[in-house]
């Protein structure tokens, strides 16, 4: 009996401790929501700034599209290419609402889409590239082994059984790639090459190449494009010129659309030269002006807060600007 004060004092102790033990879990538990809930709202903040700096670079593009330039050299080049020189015009820090957003704007048509490259076209990129054709034909049939949806391999890449062979810890996705990080687990690729590789290539869009714009490694991997056209093209940009046409760089490529018909015989368009059957499938896959432009946008909605980031690509859709992808 003369102990049961002492075990009701340990009791009330150890009840009080479970209480604020609870108190404690309760506190943490609402903290915890309440981070959560301010991160989800600063986040939505920074998303609809990114939005709406994204949509007052759209209204600057559709603006340019639709200003009529003429007189001086300067004025007329601005009107055949609307977008000429994204890259220093649209980019910098853009306030929307008071929050600072910075834009990079970069001109479209300089990189190549990896899902849609056809074999030819990766062994000639890479070729070029590396100057190891050995190397790039491995890469090259690696790649489209790693997109196509059977399982047999080609000589030179491999499917699934040729990366457990090797041990691999990622196996070929029979899919196209969603990053271009992605080349990194191809047979044959390295962290080196794909270093070299990354500014050229990309995983959305399409779309045709700026002659007046692209490397020359995005240029040699286009259809129909020799040594001989890319060396008259990097002249002409080197001498400050600019490509206005197919003709400037494939000499002989006029009436590469077909050429009036002739009379007598069969009547009709006679089939075109071996020079304008080239300028035809170079002139199929480029372009001469800004057709589309990419942007990264980063928005923060507070010192602490996790930035946003928004990659978009604004197309040209007559006299429209159209976002025509998006990634956050």
């Amino acid at each position: 009996m003369r102990n049961r004060p002492g075990f009701a004092m340990i009791t009330a102790m150890w009840l009080i401790v479970a209480i604020a033990t609870v108190a404690v879990l309760f506190g943490l538990e609402a903290h915890e929501r309440y981070t959560l809930g301010i991160n989800a709202s600063e986040r939505g903040v920074a998303r609809a700034a990114a939005l709406g700096a994204l949509a007052l670079e759209q209204a600057h593009l559709e603006r340019a599209l639709r200003t009529a330039n003429a007189g001086t050299n300067a004025q007329r080049l601005r009107s055949s290419d609307p977008w000429l020189d994204v890259d220093s015009t649209y980019t910098g820090p853009v306030e929307i609402d008071s929050i600072q957003v910075d834009v990079v704007a970069i001109t479209g048509g300089t990189k190549l889409n990896v899902n849609q490259m056809t074999e030819d076209q990766l062994r000639t990129f890479f070729g070029y590239l590396l100057n190891d054709y050995s190397t790039s034909d491995i890469i090259a049939q690696s790649i489209m082994d790693w997109r196509d949806l059977d399982e047999q391999a080609r000589v030179n890449g491999g499917e699934r059984d040729a990366y457990l062979k090797d041990r691999k810890m990622v196996l070929p996705a029979n899919a196209p790639f969603r990053e271009v990080d992605d080349l990194l687990d191809v047979r044959g690729m390295t962290p080196e090459i794909l270093a070299q590789a990354r500014p050229y290539l990309r995983t959305y869009g399409g779309g045709a190449i700026n002659l007046n714009a692209a490397d020359k490694y995005v240029l040699r991997a286009i259809p129909g494009m020799t040594d001989v056209i890319l060396q008259r093209i990097l002249a002409l940009r080197q001498n400050g010129g600019r490509i206005r046409n197919i003709n400037d760089v494939i000499p002989g490529a006029t009436g590469a659309t077909g050429r009036p018909g002739q009379p007598g015989g069969r009547g009709g368009p006679p089939p075109p030269t071996p020079q304008q059957a080239l300028a035809q499938r170079v002139a199929a896959n480029t372009t001469v002006d800004t057709q589309e432009v990419e942007f990264v946008i980063s928005a923060q909605a507070g010192p602490q807060a996790q930035p946003v980031r928004l990659n978009a690509t604004v197309t040209k859709n007559g006299q429209n600007a159209r976002i025509s992808w998006r990634q956050w």
